[in-house]
């Protein structure tokens, strides 16, 4: 509870302690019976009339407003602090399974979620209530409850069923004092880095304004006596003295007024007999699978958040990496061309994700393809396989033949005629070859030429028809489609 958030369900849990619940009269008022310790400060009435809000209180007559730095609120928590409250209560696992709390807690953005030996127990954890107050010239008021596990020390965060009363049970039963300081330090711990931030931030504006005061009447004064000194009338002596003393006074009352004043008092404790559900999670897809152990309680019904791995922040939606990481989205690098991702945990062993030399598209070991002569990484739409001698080339280390127009790598292409390996090893083809037979059936004027030259590697076959001017250039691929015709000069 921060502020005003808690001040209405703390007044209403007051009241219900103490067998007299608030009744509402008319609407926003209510009539509130007072127990004996604070029928004096209300000068002895057994009820008053309350209201929560300050415009339905300013609106009706004689009625208490209960709101952060109102009399009746700093009663109530006083009276509440001396009787020094201890209450107990149990908080049961609902109906909702352990799947669905889990399910609905990680969220894994490309992993399936299976639980294993979901087990659940009650826990002894204790709230402790307080009350802070931030005071220089103004003041603020702080409800904070802060939920202690007894098994860790650690804190867990607080739901709003832990202050239902429906929940409580008689106090001697489930409450061990044994422990209680060990968790009040914790308690107190977390308290005060609860409150750091506002507390810091308090304490600034509190200095700025002092300083802003403390330099305007510092130079209020500083005049009025230089005003002294330049006068004609007498040495001016002691009525500077008197300037001096009033300075002093109106300083020393700047630096009362803007003092930093932070307290923190207890009010109640409350020993929560907590469902606590553990289990085995294991986050898994084709390539990795990683098994967490988690928990959550029956109040919050939340699963903790992971943290991942490669930077240590919390992540609402973890990816697993192919290396069996848990990572944020932000914390992994994918494959283009997959479904495989990989973090800054990965070492070599498990894969990395490697960046194209030349669309710097993400590719993983599965796609990615090193260039025979540059040693650099390419993904599979850079890379070329000579079909001459199979080496694997990025897009700079590719030549194009003049003569058949196939596309090599730079070592199978020729200087200075630009002719590949195929084209310069062309050799007589023999009689009844079969490409050539099915080339020469179906066009009349192939079939007049008899003198071939044939060559071929794995993945074209080039073909020259001697004529006696021109010569015909065929590139036939494996499966006989005709890819290049073109006539070349006779030799």
């Amino acid at each position: 509870m921060t502020d005003g958030d808690g001040v209405e369900p703390f007044v209403r849990r007051y009241f219900e302690r103490e067998g007299q619940p608030i009744e509402e009269e008319e609407p926003g008022v209510y009539r509130a019976r007072l127990p004996e310790s604070l029928r004096p400060a209300f000068g002895g009435a057994e009820s008053i009339r309350i209201a929560f809000d300050p415009a339905t209180a300013a609106a009706a007559g004689q009625v208490d407003l209960a709101a952060v730095g109102s009399f009746l609120l700093d009663r109530l928590v006083e009276d509440a602090t001396r009787a020094g409250w201890h209450t107990v209560a149990r908080v049961e696992a609902g109906p909702e399974t352990a799947e669905q709390v889990v399910g609905r807690g990680l969220r894994p953005k490309n992993a399936t979620l299976s639980i294993r030996e979901p087990t659940t127990e009650s826990v002894a954890n204790l709230l402790f209530n307080f009350r802070v107050r931030f005071m220089t010239d103004e003041r603020i008021d702080r409800f904070e409850s802060i939920l202690v596990d007894t098994r860790t020390g650690k804190e867990r965060t607080p739901a709003a069923s832990l202050f239902d009363e429906r929940a409580s049970l008689p106090e001697d039963i489930g409450f061990d004092w044994r422990g209680i300081a060990q968790a009040y330090r914790a308690a107190c711990t977390a308290l005060e880095g609860r409150l750091a931030p506002a507390a810091k931030a308090f304490r600034e504006q509190a200095e700025s304004l002092r300083k802003g005061e403390v330099d305007r009447i510092a130079a209020y004064f500083e005049r009025s006596i230089q005003e002294v000194l330049d006068s004609k009338v007498g040495d001016g002596g002691s009525e500077v003295r008197a300037l001096q003393l009033d300075r002093e006074r109106r300083l020393a009352e700047a630096e009362e007024k803007h003092r930093f004043v932070g307290e923190a008092e207890l009010c109640n404790v409350r020993t929560v007999l907590l469902d606590v559900t553990r289990a085995d999670v294991t986050l898994s897809h084709r390539g990795a699978a990683k098994t967490i152990r988690v928990e959550f309680d029956a109040a919050s019904r939340e699963v903790p958040s992971l943290a991942c791995e490669a930077c240590g922040r919390t992540v609402a939606e973890p990816v697993l990496c192919f290396g069996g990481h848990v990572a944020g989205p932000e914390c992994v690098h994918g494959c283009e061309f997959c479904d495989r991702v990989h973090c800054g945990r990965c070492g070599p062993s498990e894969g990395r994700i490697a960046a194209c030399s030349t669309c710097r598209r993400g590719t993983c070991p599965d796609h990615l393809e090193v260039c025979a002569l540059s040693r650099r990484p390419y993904c599979p739409d850079h890379i070329h396989a000579c079909a001459i001698c199979g080496r694997t080339v990025g897009p700079e280390y590719v030549a194009r033949c003049e003569s058949c127009e196939q596309r090599y790598c730079v070592v199978c292409v020729a200087p200075p005629s630009e002719r590949c390996a195929t084209c310069r090893g062309l050799v007589p083809a023999e009689a009844g070859d079969a490409t050539i037979a099915a080339l020469r059936r179906g066009d009349p004027t192939l079939s007049r030429m008899t003198k071939w030259k044939r060559g071929a590697n794995p993945r074209y076959t080039v073909l020259l028809a001697k004529g006696l001017v021109w010569n015909s250039l065929l590139v036939v691929d494996a499966k006989g489609a005709v890819l290049v015709r073109k006539k070349v000069l006779g030799s």
